[in-house]
């Protein structure tokens, strides 16, 4: 992606303050800018009340101002620095001047600054509790594992105490009942753990959800306090106007810079300095013990345990897809709708579509470890997966196995001005977003035969069965292949297939 095109996803507050000091970087540009605002309103009264005085009061409440100013981001900043310059350059202002000052710029910028000040509070508080939520399950999920990973080696333990040999009938029956405390006791540890893991996840997609909400809600008041300060700043050039004529020039220089102001260019600008990263969200994945083919256990109770994993993910894998096939009608209705509902109940409906499409990818990807363990036990090669490049083994404090999913670009979310989204991989988990131009960068016709069976979930797809030979027509960047099989045209995952080298291909290379 070069330069520019990154500049364009990361021109919203939205797309530009995450990461682990995102919010916090958010807040302190706010607070900086408003700040700003009330140093400007400050100024202004005070020049209001030394109207009357001499050139020596002005001088100082230029500097003041050219200090606040200084670190300020953007034109408006740019024009106030301008303000402070003139200022120097005066000399006598009367009363005129002083009473428009006072009514006409002060008041209202004032009380856009206290209106302001009370929502922007209220904001950061709800994300602030949003955070603590997600902390306080984040705890549980480690409380839960370590108990569940405790139950599991002892009934390890249990299990091999009781297939050793003993002599009466009431060892026999006192190790029995251990033994079916124990897988009671993992039973529910595990289910403890899971559901942990599930309630962890859940915490997290809603703080995210708000954290997306409340930048653009802070946005449209940063937005608003620069539109304030442009309103505040034309006015003040208005009553400049007004003035004696000796002041027309510094009222001139003025007015040239409010026509500079650009409360989007500010946006950017501001972005482009203090913006900390992009949002790259991580999934933290349930570990469980019998994936840990390092840690003791029977193996054919570890395939059992694996298996019964797998059937777990699997039902809860058919539940959500239901649902989002639901809410992709909601949303096909819409679209071929538009007065079906209104923006928000649209807005409301894709933000549930990628709620829908990041839990796919936190169970596709569980499911997935789990079949490359069950591979690993048969000693079978490990299963291809999309996901799998995105996935990183970690070690949490106790020494314990973490897997974590980096969310590719293609499951990330977008701007809300964006209207569709990602394909996403070969689950189709996600909706095209057509380019202006050709997505497909290679044209060259080809032909590759299917190494494992494709499903597919979208009308454009291509479904392949293990052995189809395709032929290739154009190839896009994000691992998506265009081609045809019998009669039948459609998109389908690169990393299904193998390309086959024909005499026709070799004559154009």
């Amino acid at each position: 992606m070069t330069a520019q095109a990154v500049q364009g996803v990361m021109s919203s507050f939205r797309d530009a303050f995450w990461g682990p000091t995102g919010f916090e970087e958010l807040r302190r540009l706010l607070k900086q800018g408003a700040d700003f605002s009330k140093e400007v309103v400050s100024i202004l009264q005070d020049r209001s009340e030394l109207e009357a005085g001499h050139a020596k009061s002005l001088a100082k409440l230029s500097q003041r101002l050219a200090r606040a100013a200084r670190d300020a981001i953007g034109t408006s900043a740019a024009a106030w620095q301008e303000v402070a310059t003139q200022l120097e350059r005066e000399a006598q202002l009367h009363r005129v001047l002083s009473r428009g000052l006072s009514e006409g710029v002060c008041g209202p910028l004032r009380a856009s600054c206290e209106a302001q000040a009370g929502r922007r509070k209220n904001l950061e508080a709800a994300v602030e509790r949003r955070a603590r939520s997600v902390r306080e399950r984040r705890a549980l999920q480690d409380r839960t594992k370590r108990h569940a990973h405790q139950c599991a080696r002892a009934n390890e333990q249990a299990q091999g105490r009781a297939l050793e040999p003993r002599s009466s009938d009431r060892d026999l029956h006192k190790l029995e009942s251990k033994r079916r405390k124990a897988e009671s006791a993992l039973s529910k540890a595990e289910g403890e753990y899971y559901a942990a893991c599930m309630s962890a996840e859940q915490a997290r997609q809603e703080w995210e959800t708000l954290l997306f909400q409340t930048a653009g809600w802070l946005q449209a008041l940063e937005e608003e306090r620069l539109q304030a300060l442009h309103t505040a700043l034309s006015r003040y050039a208005q009553h400049l106007m007004h003035m004696a004529p000796q002041t027309v020039q510094c009222a001139e220089c003025v007015q040239a810079q409010t026509a500079n102001v650009d409360a989007k260019q500010d946006i950017e600008e501001a972005v482009r300095l203090r913006g900390t990263a992009p949002n790259v969200p991580e999934q933290f994945l349930p570990d469980f013990y019998a994936e840990d083919l390092s840690s003791p256990m029977q193996p054919q109770r570890r395939k059992e345990a694996l298996e019964r994993l797998l059937q777990l993910l699997q039902k809860d894998l058919d539940t959500e897809r239901r649902g989002k096939q639901g809410v992709e009608s909601l949303a096909q209705a819409f679209r071929e709708s538009p007065r079906f509902g209104d923006e928000e109940a649209q807005l409301r409906v894709q933000e549930k579509l990628q709620q829908l499409r990041q839990s796919l990818a936190f169970l596709e990807a569980s499911r997935h470890k789990v079949q490359c363990c069950l591979a690993g036990l048969d000693g079978q090669p490990r299963p291809p997966h999309p996901l799998a490049p995105h996935l990183e083994q970690r070690r949490d404090r106790q020494g314990l196995a973490q897997t974590v999913l980096k969310i590719p670009p293609w499951l990330q979310r977008r701007s809300s001005s964006a209207e569709e989204w990602d394909r996403g991989a070969a689950d189709g988990g996600a909706e095209v977003e057509e380019p202006e131009e050709q997505p497909y960068a290679n044209v060259l016709p080809s032909q590759c035969r299917a190494l494992y069976d494709y499903q597919a979930t979208m009308d454009d797809e291509l479904s392949l069965c293990s052995g189809d030979v395709v032929t290739v027509h154009s190839r896009a960047e994000d691992g998506w292949w265009h081609g045809e099989k019998d009669g039948h045209w459609g998109v389908f995952p690169a990393s299904y297939v193998q390309e086959l080298r024909s005499d026709r291909v070799e004559g154009f290379l």
